[in-house]
């Protein structure tokens, strides 16, 4: 009897040993999951560099990856409240967030439409100077596309067999030569 008992220690001895291991492990990945969200909220959060190259030689495309948060960070850290609310919308019914800010400059040469009036207008801007009420009226179009893409984690067959979600890259193509995208943060939520 005594053997039996002692192999009945044993068992719960390791039993106890096993659970008290896979429960330290458990707590030791819900804090690094916690550490992960974190760190996911603070790159969300900054700015990142991004690539930039242009197309037909002078059309400017920004390029960078796309943040993921939970949705669950975005509703405590990074929604912008008021904004939501003025949209009469809920944060629950956000999917992905993106904010862009342009700078426009350029130097144009206003032509003498008569004695008080200068103009100078092309696809993008349209300036009309008045000198003798000195009212500048101006206006700047501008024309943003964004595209999100998948980039696959693995591909066989030279790609022909795609599989996994690596990441996503936005791009911004800027159809304005003059506009320069300063700033871009594009955030999707996870669920």
């Amino acid at each position: 009897m005594n053997k039996t008992v002692l192999k009945l220690i044993i068992v719960v001895f390791v039993i106890c040993l096993v659970s008290g291991l896979l429960c330290s492990e458990y707590m030791a990945n819900s804090s690094l999951k916690s550490q992960i969200r974190d760190l996911q909220v603070q790159l969300a959060q900054s700015s990142q560099k991004a690539d930039t190259f242009f197309i037909h030689d002078s059309i400017p495309v920004w390029k960078e990856r796309v943040v993921e948060v939970d949705k669950t960070d975005y509703k405590k850290l990074l929604a912008d409240r008021e904004l939501i609310k003025e949209l009469k919308l809920k944060v629950s019914q956000v999917e992905a967030e993106n904010r862009t800010l342009l700078s426009t400059r350029d130097t144009v040469i206003l032509k003498p439409i008569n004695d008080s009036l200068l103009t100078y207008s092309d696809r993008w801007n349209r300036f009309s100077y008045d000198t003798n009420s000195r009212v500048l009226d101006w206006e700047v179009r501008d024309s943003l596309t964004t595209l999100v893409t998948r980039e696959y984690k693995h591909r066989i067959l030279w790609g022909l067999i795609k599989w996994g979600t690596k990441g996503y890259d936005v791009y911004i193509v800027n159809h304005n030569p003059r506009s320069r995208i300063k700033y871009n943060k594009y955030i999707r939520i996870k669920k």
